[in-house]
C-alpha cells in the first residue's frame, strides 16, 4: 500500500501558521494605514478590467509549463499534461506549509499518470526548479541594470535588487553543486537552455501584468519601470517562500516598490489585492487540475527495470 509524501514536521507547520497570521495582520495594518475607502476606490475603478488582469498569468503559466516540460531527461510529456501538472503542484506550494517541497514532489507523482517514470519526474522536479531559479536571477539582473542609473528611484531599491541577484547566483551555484544529475546537464544542455529561456519569458509575462494593472489603476508606467517593479516583487516572494502564498510579503513589497518609483502607496496595495485575487483564482484552477489527474494516489510505476 502506497502512502502520500511525508507530512511536514509539526514545528514547521506551527512556524508557518504563525507566519500566515503575521502576514494577514500586516496586510490589515496596511489597509488601515492607507485607508479602506481609498483602496476600495482604486479597486472599484477597475470594473470589468479586473478580469483582463487575470489573463497575463495564463500566458505565464503556459510558458512555465513549456519550460518545465524540457526538464524531463527522457520522453517529453505533452504541453497540456506538463502545464496542468505544474499548475497542480504550484497550487499545493502556494497554499500548504510544505516550503515549496510538497508541490514539487507532487509534480513528479502526477507525472506518472502521463506515463512518465517516477524517477524521471523527480529529475524534472529538481532540474525544473534549477532552471526556474536561474531564469529568475537573470530576470532580476535585467531589472537591476534598468534601475542602476535612474536617480529618481529610491537607493534602497538598487541595493535590494543587487543583494537579491548576488544571493540568487550563490543559491543557484549551491543548488547545482548539491545535485547528482551531471548526466542530465552534460547530455541535455539544449533542454536546460530551453527550459531556462521559457521560464524567463514567463517572468516577462509578469511585467505585462504590472504594466496593465498600474495603467488600469490610473498610474501608468513604462514597460521598463514595470519590469523593475516585477523584478523586486519576485525577489521578495522568493525571500518569503516559507509563508504560504507569500501572504503579506507580496503586498508589502508592492507597496514599497510602487512608492520607490514615485507612485502612491495606495496604488501598490491595490495592485497587491488584485494579485491576491489572481493567485487565488489560479490556485483554484490548480486544484481543479489536481482533481482531474485523480488527486494524490499510488503512482503507476514503469514496469521496466
Amino acid at each position: 500500500m502506497h502512502s502520500a509524501p511525508n507530512r511536514p514536521p509539526r514545528r514547521m507547520k506551527t512556524v508557518q501558521g504563525l507566519a500566515v497570521v503575521a502576514g494577514l495582520t500586516f496586510v490589515l495594518w496596511l489597509v488601515h494605514e492607507i485607508g479602506p475607502a481609498l483602496l476600495w476606490a482604486h479597486l472599484s475603478s477597475l470594473s470589468w478590467r479586473l478580469g483582463v488582469l487575470m489573463l497575463p498569468e495564463a500566458l505565464g503559466n503556459l510558458l512555465d509549463g513549456a519550460g518545465w516540460r524540457y526538464a524531463f531527461p527522457g520522453r517529453l510529456p505533452g504541453l497540456g499534461p506538463a502545464t496542468t501538472i505544474r499548475l497542480a503542484g504550484e497550487a499545493v506550494n502556494d497554499t500548504t506549509p510544505t516550503g515549496q517541497l510538497g508541490g514539487d514532489a507532487l509534480k513528479a507523482w502526477l507525472a506518472t499518470h502521463a506515463r512518465v517514470p517516477l524517477r524521471e519526474g523527480l529529475v524534472a522536479a529538481v532540474v525544473g526548479k534549477t532552471a526556474l531559479v536561474a531564469s529568475q536571477v537573470a530576470f532580476m539582473a535585467v531589472g537591476l541594470a534598468l534601475v542602476w542609473n535612474q536617480p529618481d528611484t529610491a537607493s534602497w531599491l538598487r541595493t535590494g535588487l543587487a543583494a537579491l541577484v548576488v544571493a540568487g547566483l550563490l543559491a543557484t551555484a549551491g543548488f547545482l553543486g548539491a545535485q547528482a544529475l551531471r548526466a542530465y546537464y552534460r547530455e541535455r544542455q539544449a533542454r536546460l537552455v530551453g527550459a531556462t529561456a521559457l521560464h524567463f519569458l514567463g517572468w516577462l509575462a509578469g511585467v505585462l501584468d504590472v504594466w496593465l494593472g498600474l495603467r488600469f489603476l490610473g498610474a501608468p508606467v513604462t514597460l521598463g519601470t514595470a519590469l523593475v517593479i516585477e523584478a523586486g516583487a519576485t525577489g521578495a516572494r522568493s525571500v518569503g517562500f516559507l509563508v504560504p502564498g507569500s501572504l503579506g510579503v507580496q503586498e508589502g513589497a508592492l507597496v514599497g516598490l510602487v512608492a520607490a518609483v514615485g507612485l502612491p502607496p495606495s496604488v501598490g496595495l491595490a495592485l497587491g489585492v488584485v494579485r491576491r485575487i489572481r493567485d487565488t483564482l489560479w490556485d483554484l484552477i490548480g486544484y481543479g487540475c489536481l482533481a482531474a489527474w485523480g488527486g494524490v494516489e499510488a503512482p503507476r510505476l514503469d514496469p521496466s527495470p
